[in-house]
């Protein structure tokens, strides 16, 4: 029998979820958690084979969290609508062993967990060749420049906002320009939200 946890912030597709795979005579859902600290606690408590995770979470959390502390054992399985090629290498590059949309058909979740339980991969093949194409990830500090570019925020604004010198923003803007081939604000901006390193809708 395979040991599920369903980690998903909306309680009604986490119910309902389970009630579906419930369904299923080789898997059986030992809980759901909302956020990092009650899913935490739900891993450690039951020791699930394999994890259901969103990426966004309750208390505006992050699902890869849950990936770093736990992966391999239990093998995780990204459950999301986000679709970034960013978010694809991140999976691959924490070890989580499956991506799958939540449009996915309960077949098809039930084939990943399968799949995953028996510590094959569960990547479609688009998230695969996205993931070995995504570009470099940011610094931390980059992807904070990006927030504030992406928020339409001025250099001067920017600089007064993390503390720093207006050069040393211009100077992280240029490096960003040069890595990523792109010659404008506007530009850079559209990139980072493309690419799934800045979020709008959070």
């Amino acid at each position: 029998m395979i040991r599920l946890a369903i980690i998903e912030d909306h309680p009604a597709l986490a119910d309902g979820l389970a009630t579906l795979i419930k369904g299923s005579p080789d898997v059986v859902v030992v809980g759901t958690a909302p956020d990092v600290a009650k899913a935490t606690a739900l891993i450690e408590r039951e020791a699930p084979d394999v994890v259901l995770c969103d990426i966004g979470l309750a208390n505006a959390d992050d699902g890869f969290e849950l990936v770093r502390r736990f992966a391999p054992k239990p093998a995780f399985i990204m459950l999301t609508v986000a679709s970034y090629p960013s978010y694809h290498a991140r999976a691959v590059e924490l070890g989580a062993m499956g991506y799958l949309s939540k449009i996915a058909s309960v077949d098809q979740i039930l084939d990943a967990i399968r799949a995953v339980a028996a510590g094959a991969p569960a990547y479609p093949r688009d998230a695969r060749r996205s993931a070995d194409t995504a570009l470099r990830l940011p610094t931390p500090r980059e992807l904070q420049i990006l927030a504030l570019v992406v928020e339409g925020s001025s250099n001067v604004e920017i600089a007064d906002s993390l503390s720093i010198r207006v050069k040393t923003v211009e100077s992280q803007l240029r490096r960003l320009f040069d890595r990523y081939d792109v010659a404008s604000r506007t530009a850079l901006a559209r990139l980072a939200v493309r690419q799934g390193w800045i979020d709008e809708s959070r």
